[in-house]
């Protein structure tokens, strides 16, 4: 004679298929608002470095710094550096150019992912 467990583990249910597709569909949702923050940051890392490698750029004038960066930004469509966020000094003969930004990105109703960048690069010419 066979004997017959009733409660034997059966796999889950559809309540805890709903959840943990609930769960993973969260998960999802969470990566893909916070990706174009730090796409975004490696972009502006990009054009950061590629004009401190521009001989074209005149280190010692502001105004032809942030043009080389905003056309720069703009090809990228980087939109969240405004001209407020870059800081430029220059001492000893280098110049030091930084970026620092907040990006914000909706989540579920009122909650918000935010991000607090800050990028710099030494230019010694």
């Amino acid at each position: 004679m066979k004997l017959i467990n009733r409660h034997r583990q059966q796999g889950l249910s559809g309540v805890g298929w709903l959840i943990v597709i609930g769960f993973i569909a969260l998960i999802f949702s969470a990566f893909f608002s916070i990706y174009p923050m730090y796409y975004d940051n490696y972009l502006i890392k990009s054009v950061l470095t590629s004009v401190q490698e521009d001989p074209s750029i005149d280190v010692k004038s502001k105004r032809a710094i942030w043009d080389s960066m905003s056309k720069k930004l703009f090809i990228n469509e980087v939109r969240v550096i405004q001209r407020e966020h870059v800081k430029m000094s220059r001492k000893d003969g280098k110049t030091t150019i930084t970026v620092n930004y907040e990006s914000r990105a909706d989540f579920i109703g009122n909650l918000n992912f935010v991000g607090v960048f800050s990028e710099s690069v030494v230019i010694d010419r």
